[in-house]
């Protein structure tokens, strides 16, 4: 993705805008009439706007915006107008380009200089966000998105493939309170409206739509309508997390205009919420989607900076890690808004674990707080296909079978201890790599030192002991291989320090030297690990019929460390060159594997050829994996 696709997103000004602001103090106001108008005036294409624009009496020089786009009476009061306050609407004023505001301290002017009229940008076309843009022109971006790798489908059935594909490790959205809300939040979409109202309103037309009146049942205080269309987001991120990269039809753009319109929208909504609508737990959800589908895709840096926006809209909500005992008795359990927040901590908090263990990003703060030993782990739900092989809207709730309702499980048990679900083992091992990464930013503090290691003792055997235990009892690898990555991630974290050093041993050396013999096992004890992993995996989706649209996102990331092991390895060891050579393969043909599915095992392999100067092509000469069909992926008869 280029720059300036990543700058768009962030802004809501479109690309043909050009800021500048004026301050009273620095510019002269504006100079007498000429010919019927002020020469400091913008042109007809040009808008000033202004916090407060005062007049002589203490009031707005004119109409707020939503009283003028409806055509009623405005006392024209600040900050507010009476009409405003009552609908309980956010109150915006326009300054009147021909007023004399005689006041040299008066409030900064922000000169928005365009092309075209500023009316026809779909963020700026009324007071309050996306007013004049209703919940079935949201939807429709569905309809227009070609690059999902599936026939085009309506966003019942992008939901339908999310709970299936995604859902599973990573559920920041709690399914039984979605189906609830579903049909009023977009119920009126299901009903034809004119013609004018179905076509798309992302592109720039003179034309204002008028906004249905939409029926919600959402925590949103502000405006139903605004929490209906934040939902009609978050349905359209759904259907993005689900896209394939990479089919037998060619590779699609994943950073395209209808990702980039959500996150035109999804910005303006961040931004307003500081100062305008309370967010509603909607908001957030859009945040983590967007984050994942960034980072999925290997945009990292973005993707960390949409997930610091999400955290603080987070904290205006409340939405904290839950901690056992809070309502005085330990195993009362939780609401569904309670159960839905804590997911929704837990799914940011894992996603920030990956993100982090980047080489680039480790010099960044975290941005959620550390979990503690009484912090419970999540209690999804999670999604069951009929018998007739659909997911069906109204049936496809079932409660997770594995732990009794009342009994609430914290970060403090032990992996192979109680029978986890999928997510509930992703925040556990999520957990413990967070550990880790805790570790080696306290010794980043104190570069050139050779690290300790009596300092993560118990964690390196809390972390073997987990992936033993989860290799044990795992069967549906394709939902625990976030886990696995974690785990193997945690120790790389650890002892990737020590790869250096051993680089520059001789093998003597490494045996006489306590401290990096327990190294070299460990590294040597996480390639293992993760080259099993690859082979059971590769083995598994060699079939033409067999598609990687189930694969998540975060698993892949350990492929990249498990190879530079392996070629430090081969180096120190030749006489091992053959077996690290056969194992290199496995995890490139791993990689090649999430390249279709996501675009960051692709960033992979290119940071691997331009660091390192290994040759994909050597180790994929002979893989028998290849680009699956267009839409396999979503046939749930396969």
């Amino acid at each position: 993705m280029q720059a300036g696709d990543i700058l768009m997103g962030y802004s809501p000004v479109s690309e043909s805008t050009s800021v500048t602001i004026s301050s009273p103090s620095r510019s002269p106001g504006p100079r007498p009439l000429q010919n019927g108008r002020s020469s400091g005036s913008l042109g007809s294409g040009d808008t000033a706007m202004t916090d407060a624009p005062y007049s002589n009496e203490g009031l707005a020089s004119r109409a707020c915006e939503k009283c003028r786009a409806s055509k009623r009476k405005c006392d024209k009061k600040l900050p507010s107008c009476d009409r405003c306050r009552r609908l309980n609407a956010k109150c915006h004023y326009v300054q009147d380009p021909n007023f004399n505001n005689p006041n040299s301290n008066g409030a900064q002017v922000v000169f928005l200089h365009q092309s075209h009229s500023l009316a026809s940008d779909i963020l700026f076309r009324g007071a309050e966000p996306l007013e004049g843009i209703a919940v079935s022109q949201i939807l429709s971006l569905i309809s227009l998105d070609t690059t999902s790798g599936t026939p085009q489908h309506d966003y019942a059935h992008s939901i339908d493939l999310y709970f299936k594909l995604i859902h599973p490790w990573y559920g920041v959205v709690h399914p039984t309170l979605f189906y609830r809300q579903l049909p009023n939040m977009l119920g009126s979409a299901e009903s034809r409206s004119s013609p004018d109202m179905e076509s798309s309103p992302f592109s720039h037309s003179a034309t204002d739509h008028q906004v249905a009146t939409q029926k919600s049942q959402s925590s949103h205080a502000g405006s139903p309508e605004l929490a209906s269309k934040e939902f009609a987001v978050l349905v359209v991120l759904m259907n993005l997390t689900i896209r394939m990269r990479l089919t037998d039809a060619g590779e699609q753009h994943m950073f395209d205009e209808t990702y980039r319109t959500v996150k035109r929208i999804l910005a303006l909504l961040l931004m307003v919420c500081a100062d305008g609508p309370h967010p509603t737990v909607e908001l957030v959800q859009c945040g983590a989607l967007m984050a994942l589908y960034e980072y999925g895709h290997g945009e990292i840096e973005t993707a960390y900076q949409t997930l610091s926006q999400t955290a603080a809209v987070a904290r205006v909500l409340g939405i904290t890690a839950t901690q056992k005992g809070e309502s005085g008795i330990d195993d009362v359990p939780l609401t569904l808004q309670e159960e839905q927040q804590n997911c929704l901590w837990w799914g940011l908090f894992i996603l920030e674990q990956f993100i982090l263990q980047d080489d680039a990003m480790r010099h960044l703060p975290f941005v959620f707080e550390s979990p503690s030993r009484t912090t419970l782990l999540p209690e999804s739900q999670i999604m069951s296909p009929n018998p007739g092989n659909a997911l069906h809207l109204t049936s496809t709730l079932s409660p997770r079978p594995t732990l009794p309702s009342g009994r609430l499980l914290t970060t403090e048990v032990e992996v192979g201890s109680q029978k986890l679900g999928s997510f509930q083992l992703s925040a556990k091992t999520a957990s413990i790599f967070h550990r880790a990464l805790s570790i080696d930013k306290e010794r980043r503090k104190y570069p050139g030192e050779k690290p300790h290691m009596s300092a993560f003792n118990d964690l390196d055997t809390e972390i073997r002991m987990a992936t033993k235990n989860l290799l044990a009892q795992s069967l549906d690898w394709e939902t625990k291989l976030d886990c696995f990555a974690m785990l193997i991630g945690a120790l790389f974290v650890l002892y990737t320090p020590f790869l250096a050093i051993i680089e520059h041993s001789t093998p003597a050396a490494i045996a006489s030297d306590p401290e990096l013999t327990i190294a070299l096992t460990a590294l040597r004890f996480a390639c293992k690990m993760s080259s099993e992993i690859s082979c059971k995996i590769n083995l598994d989706f060699e079939p033409p019929s067999r598609s990687p649209a189930v694969l998540c996102a975060p698993a892949g990331a350990s492929c990249y460390r498990v190879i530079l092991a392996y070629a430090c390895i081969s180096r120190i060891f030749p006489e091992e060159q053959e077996a690290c050579q056969k194992a290199i393969t496995e995890k490139f043909e791993s990689l090649w594997l999430f390249s279709f599915r996501w675009g960051f095992a692709e960033k992979m392999m290119r940071e691997l050829e331009y660091r390192t100067g290994i040759n994909r092509d050597h180790y994929l000469k002979n893989t028998s994996i290849s680009p699956k069909a267009r839409g396999l992926g979503y046939d749930y008869s396969q």
